[in-house]
């Protein structure tokens, strides 16, 4: 299929046969990879360094020839040198930042901008299977936080809703205010819940310091993306997460889904109900090896994940991460074909930087100098 065919038609494109899938990737990553080759000259230079030409890649084997850009040259204070479309057409600058203080900038194009909206509509539409009800958005707005691509992504599901109302404002969570919430659209309409794990884990610990158990809805869902580890380095276990979501909100494991993806990336893989990462057929996710990353691994091992994308033409999408996990081909139960991914932990000495971990770390702050405060009343009076 061509890329605006699998866009158009995911429902077609994720269940393509093994050869037709293979046939598609190729196909998408090989016309990416021509247009930012002939068209910019810092990745071109990559390029010749490497000996390698889009005449080059024939197979889904050869794609492990396409040279990849490390994920940590977006920290750097001359990241536009990455861009192929000119910085006049840049229409989102989105912005993580890590532990380490410093952003990373991924700058998208209007081209690329309409490109990955479409295709997070149509993965949502293809795995969630959403079209009414209400979201319970454990995170900022886009108002508050325009430049955050977590927030982005969980924006769109704002368009298959019919309400929403986003809980966290000036980095504060109220869970009293989040209850009061669902209370409202209770029998009215279906309830979803949408954030990151540690502020859904939020909202759980406080249901079960009160001792609440609420009943949400038959077709309500609770959807993550932010990774599973705290700023602390301390891991969100996804048994107990699952557990409890059942347990205080009455939604069953399988209509828990989270997602991975990162902001230097338009790849978004969301999970079924078997709970795989589904990698969607626009991007490839190839495992290289943690001492040689030239080196590409067989399913199944563990290795730093690189992500290949074909919806960018803003700059080469071609990105070696700091994460380490696997990729699986084996048929998924639901049917669904291609690549699923597991993220595993970050790379030895890398640090968290998604936005989650922004959120997180200041929320804490502020709870912290709360805490801290002498109340007005109990303040000494001078004199």
């Amino acid at each position: 299929m061509e890329l605006a065919a699998m866009l158009g038609c995911p429902d077609v494109a994720f269940r393509q046969s093994e050869s037709e899938w293979e046939a598609s990737v190729t196909a998408a990553m090989r016309g990416a990879f021509a247009e930012h080759a002939e068209h910019n000259a810092f990745y071109r230079a990559q390029c010749e360094a490497a000996g390698v030409s889009a005449e080059d890649i024939d197979t889904l084997a050869d794609l492990v020839k396409i040279p990849l850009l490390p994920v940590r040259m977006f920290k750097q204070p001359d990241a536009h040198v990455l861009m192929t479309a000119p910085l006049t057409e840049v229409e989102l600058e989105i912005r993580s930042t890590g532990t380490g203080g410093v952003p990373s900038v991924a700058r998208r194009d209007v081209k690329t901008v309409s490109r990955v909206m479409t295709a997070i509509f149509a993965q949502y539409r293809e795995f969630f299977q959403v079209g009414k009800g209400a979201g319970l958005f454990l995170c900022p707005s886009t108002a508050e936080t325009p430049e955050m691509g977590m927030v982005k992504a969980f924006n769109v599901l704002n368009g298959l809703l019919d309400d929403h109302a986003y809980i966290v404002r000036d980095y504060a969570f109220d869970p009293e205010e989040a209850l009061g919430q669902l209370d409202k659209w209770e029998e009215s309409m279906t309830r979803h819940i949408i954030g990151p794990p540690f502020l859904v884990g939020r909202l759980l610990r406080y249901l079960e310091l009160e001792d609440i158990a609420l009943k949400l809805d038959p077709e309500s869902l609770v959807v993550t993306l932010g990774g599973w580890k705290r700023y602390t380095g301390e891991s969100i276990s996804r048994e107990e997460f699952n557990a409890k979501i059942e347990k205080y909100l009455g939604i069953p494991a399988d209509r828990v889904r989270d997602m991975y993806g990162m902001i230097e990336s338009n790849m978004l893989a969301v999970e079924c109900e078997h709970h795989r990462k589904h990698v969607p057929p626009w991007s490839y996710v190839s495992i290289r090896d943690v001492e040689d990353t030239d080196v590409e691994l067989a399913p199944g091992k563990t290795g730093v994940i690189a992500l290949m994308d074909a919806l960018s033409t803003g700059y080469p999408a071609f990105i070696l991460s700091e994460d380490v996990g696997e990729v699986d081909h084996t048929p998924c139960p639901c049917g669904r074909t291609g690549q699923t991914v597991s993220f595993r932990r970050r790379l030895q000495g890398a640090e968290l930087g998604c936005c989650a971990v922004s959120i997180e770390k200041f929320i804490d702050s502020q709870e912290i100098v709360a805490e801290c405060e002498i109340p007005a009343a109990a303040a000494p009076v001078e004199g």
